[in-house]
């Protein structure tokens, strides 16, 4: 139990002074509309499970990805940035995909094209907490989290994200890419019975 706290801890949510954006000139409408104090990471951004989550950032994962797809099972979480008081805007996904006692992570993208718009104070307290990257694993993890999970597995191939999936939990497999957060103590020829079990399924 105290592992999984430290693999579920999120970063401090300590309350600092509200920052308020200042507004520059020739900023665009969204910067200019984004002006509301806020001071920590839940502030600015909620993830939310959606079960129709192609509708938010289907364009997004298609354009990342570079395919005409989008996952078709569940579960689909979807990072929402606070623009102004009745608007949230899509800026990043994650998808969850159970197999046996396990979830498959895979699918996270984030829209940089839409965060460079967000204001420098909100985009510093989103850096400061880990960024958008860190939230949504942070948040998908604590929510497909329960008795019966025995790991989350993800296949990375890229540095940047090795690095976001380092802080959350995941450890290396010993298999090229292939990466997991073990939630459950296991003996280690189980745990190696696990990793290839889970190598055979090639990339997910």
């Amino acid at each position: 139990m105290d592992f999984l706290k430290r693999l579920l801890k999120k970063p401090s949510l300590t309350k600092t002074t509200p920052v308020i954006p200042e507004k520059k000139p020739g900023e665009s409408p969204l910067t200019e509309t984004a002006f509301y104090p806020a001071s920590c990471i839940s502030d600015v951004l909620c993830v939310t499970e959606i079960a129709n989550a192609e509708f938010f950032v289907g364009d997004l994962f298609r354009r990342r990805f570079n395919t005409p797809s989008f996952p078709d099972t569940p579960r689909h979480f979807v990072a929402f940035y606070k623009s102004g008081e009745r608007t949230m805007m899509p800026v990043g996904y994650v998808h969850q995909s159970p197999w046996e006692c396990c979830f498959m992570c895979g699918g996270l993208v984030i829209d940089e094209r839409f965060y460079r718009t967000i204001p420098a104070a909100h985009r510093r307290i989103i850096r400061e907490a880990g960024g958008i990257a860190e939230h949504l694993l942070r948040e998908s993890f604590a929510a497909v989290h329960c008795e019966e999970t025995l790991a989350i597995w993800g296949f990375v191939g890229d540095k940047l994200a090795e690095q976001v999936d380092l802080r959350v939990g995941f450890v290396h497999s010993g298999i090229p890419h292939l990466m997991v957060v073990w939630l459950k103590s296991l003996p280690e020829e189980e745990k190696t019975a696990w990793i290839r079990k889970v190598a055979a399924l090639g990339p997910f």
